[in-house]
């Protein structure tokens, strides 16, 4: 089953699955390889990646709750420049379309992103995420900028908080496609001390499911559904609740063996 997920762009973005293996959780190239036919996928979104190199946090921690597991890492990544070269080639091969996800800073180190991957060949899209407390002023900015260098299509990775807003914006400025959404935040104590960062997991789903389902009475984008996805059931569901394709992310953490027989990408 093909799908159109930039149908107004001039070049497009088309998917032979709707599954997309999600920013976060595959690395940045092929490190599951071993483990992951991305070829069954339509898609693969790159982790986080910034203009300059990130360093990871220094106190990078993963602590699981019923439900999933809060993440800090820090978004360590080697920088832009330093991931084209060296993942260039590999993103070529890799058998599904590749769409690189830039963290977004200011409107300039969007500009120079956007202006690096305009020239590869291999990356078929750009997805843009925003920091949590980022000015709607400064975020318009941003993705103005992305939309008017991009030669592929722009798809807006939307705050959890104020997912309804962005959309708008994405709207507005000629974006392509919306993820639905970004990992939300929480904080959990572990050893005595309070730990903050990304939540991941299948108790996120219901959250999706309903900011999807509020998404599409009111955009005309296409959306992706992102978060708590890890069965068959869940991805139709949030295929009924109105995304064109739906990002898989922490499964893979969950049941590496499935990913390896095939379960995974066969949801």
């Amino acid at each position: 089953m093909s799908i159109e997920l930039a149908p107004s762009h001039k070049i497009g973005l088309s998917l032979a699955s709707p599954l997309i293996a999600g920013s976060s959780a595959f690395g940045f190239a092929d490190e599951y390889a071993s483990l992951v036919d991305f070829s069954r996928f339509g898609a693969f979104i790159t982790n986080s990646l910034t203009l300059r190199p990130r360093s990871p946090a220094n106190e990078q921690g993963v602590i699981p709750f019923p439900g999933g597991a809060l993440i800090h890492t820090g978004l360590p990544n080697p920088g832009l420049s330093a991931a084209i070269r060296d993942y260039e080639h590999k993103w070529e091969g890799l058998g599904c379309p590749v769409i690189v996800h830039v963290a977004a800073t200011t409107a300039d180190e969007v500009a120079s992103c956007v202006e690096k991957l305009e020239r590869v060949e291999s990356v078929a899209g750009i997805e843009i995420g925003f920091r949590d407390h980022e000015s709607l002023a400064e975020a318009e900015t941003m993705m103005r900028a992305a939309v008017q260098l991009a030669r592929q299509p722009i798809i807006v990775s939307l705050p959890c908080a104020r997912a309804s807003s962005f959309a708008r914006l994405a709207e507005k400025v000629g974006a392509q496609a919306v993820t639905a959404t970004a990992p939300p935040r929480g904080t959990l104590r572990r050893n005595g001390e309070w730990v903050s960062g990304r939540l991941y997991g299948p108790a996120l789903l219901p959250q999706t499911l309903s900011l999807v389902r509020e998404l599409k009475t009111g955009a005309a984008l296409p959306i992706i559904g992102a978060g708590g996805v890890h069965t068959k059931d869940d991805v139709e569901a949030m295929l009924v609740a109105g995304a064109t394709a739906v990002q898989v992310d922490s499964a893979v953490w969950v049941e590496p063996v499935g990913a390896r027989s095939g379960r995974l990408t066969g949801l």
